[in-house]
């Protein structure tokens, strides 16, 4: 247990120590806590590990699952879980460090951490704003090009986290170590002061971090979101065009009716098909469907599941929301650090400020997995829950049960692939409809 900071301060005490002549009694090499955290360092040592047991418990049950279903396979999914990854080493390694490092006074950690603490601190951070953007490009690929191949997971993986160590690197210029143990003996051994040169203009460094590993690719984030449900909702308000494909059996006994084979089809009409829809509506002529190339993509049109693409788009606009939001105050609080002198009178402010806007940064950990658990759970679990949680068990809606039975009584029978469908010579009968007396989602009662 670290103790008391002395009345005079750490360094005041070192003075003396040179002052009488090496005749005092402080013990130089225990920790000793920071006179403004005396009183509340317990509640800080509570809340923090809180947090870090949430976040590591979640994260690893996020890597456990998206392990045992075989989640990863999809790029989405791939990404949150190095997002769970880059969680796990904040949750346990930064976490406890950084706490140490504001409510001790006195160095003792050594000189390697005192150059790689700043680094560590920051780079699992980036990491996760790189994977948000990456899975941003990749969604908007997959929703607005879906004939561009998506992304390859596993690169942009090692890329986000290459790119955050590189752009972490600079910061160890700035940092200077003083070993006392080297200077005044024994006595010092493991002890020394780490702090930070601000001959080298610092701030100028966190300015250029702040835009470039934050503004600027929640900027990024942010308008690629839009363009993707911009897209979604064009898809989902898109006349449905239903496609019977009639195959007549090649031989049919004298006598007996012809026997024919029903297959049905569903897909999206997009702008153009729109277009021409309306031109044979108004020329009464059958209108022509587009031909896509014959290439090996799942990731068309016709195999995007609307509903669950913009399931998928709402959580993910929560993950990114709640992390920005998370460290936010702590990427202002940094930039506002280095004009703001710290003197005797507000130094108490600024360390308090510091654990607690750096606490309310590390809740981001257990965001995810409480998010992506709500995200995961069965339609089923997550009603029983909301009746749970009203403390009743009302019934449904009249609107949600008309929308359930819609849903039940609309079933297409066995659909072929898309590519099986184009290769099919029978002709086919087009019939056009407004895909919003069919669909069960048309009021967006999905979370």
């Amino acid at each position: 247990m670290a103790a008391d900071e002395p009345q005079h301060g750490y360094i005041t005490q070192i003075f003396v120590f040179l002052e009488q002549r090496n005749d005092t009694s402080f013990d130089f090499t225990q920790p000793y806590i920071r006179r403004s955290m005396r009183y509340v360092y317990p509640l800080f040592m509570f809340l923090y590990a809180a947090v870090g047991l949430v976040g590591f418990i979640g994260n690893v049950a996020l890597l456990v699952v998206t392990g045992k279903r075989r989640l990863y396979q999809d790029q989405t999914y791939f990404f949150m879980g190095n997002l769970a990854f880059s969680d796990l080493i904040k949750c346990v390694i930064v976490l406890p460090i950084s706490l140490a490092n504001m409510l001790v006074q006195n160095w003792i950690f050594g000189s390697f951490l005192c150059f790689f603490l700043p680094m560590i601190q920051f780079f699992p951070i980036h990491a996760s704003m790189l994977t948000f953007l990456m899975i941003a490009i990749d969604r908007y690929r997959l929703i607005v090009n879906p004939f561009k191949d998506r992304l390859p997971a596993g690169l942009c993986v090692i890329a986000t986290w290459v790119g955050a160590i590189c752009f972490v690197l600079p910061h160890a210029v700035y940092i200077k170590y003083i070993d006392l143990g080297a200077l005044l003996g024994e006595r010092f051994t493991g002890v020394g002061i780490c702090y930070v040169n601000m001959e080298k203009h610092i701030e100028e460094y966190f300015r250029a971090m702040f835009v470039t590993l934050y503004a600027l690719p929640l900027a990024i984030i942010g308008f690629l979101f839009v363009k993707i449900s911009a897209e979604l909702k064009s898809k989902e308000t898109a006349p449905v065009i239903v496609h019977y494909n009639i195959r007549t059996s090649a031989q049919t006994p004298r006598g007996s009716t012809q026997a024919e084979d029903f297959g049905t089809k569903v897909t999206w009409a997009n702008d153009t098909e729109r277009r021409q829809l309306n031109g044979s509506v108004a020329g009464m002529d059958t209108p022509r469907r587009k031909e896509y190339p014959e290439r090996a993509t799942q990731d068309s049109d016709d195999d995007l599941d609307i509903a669950k693409e913009k399931t998928t788009q709402n959580y993910l606009i929560a993950m990114v929301t709640f992390f920005a939001m998370c460290w936010c105050p702590m990427y202002i609080l940094i930039l506002v650090h280095y004009f703001v002198h710290e003197t005797e009178d507000n130094t108490g402010h600024m360390d308090v400020t510091f654990v607690t806007f750096a606490w309310f940064g590390y809740l981001s950990t257990c965001a995810n997995p409480i998010l992506f658990a709500t995200w995961r759970l069965p339609s089923s679990t997550k009603d029983r829950l909301k009746g749970y949680f009203r403390f009743s068990n009302r019934r449904r809606s009249s609107s949600q049960l008309s929308r359930t039975e819609v849903s039940e009584s609309f079933v297409v029978s066995a659909t072929p692939s898309p590519r099986e469908t184009r290769k099919l010579s029978t002709p086919k009968i087009k019939v056009v409809t407004n895909r919003n007396e069919l669909s069960p989602y048309r009021d967006g009662i999905l979370v």
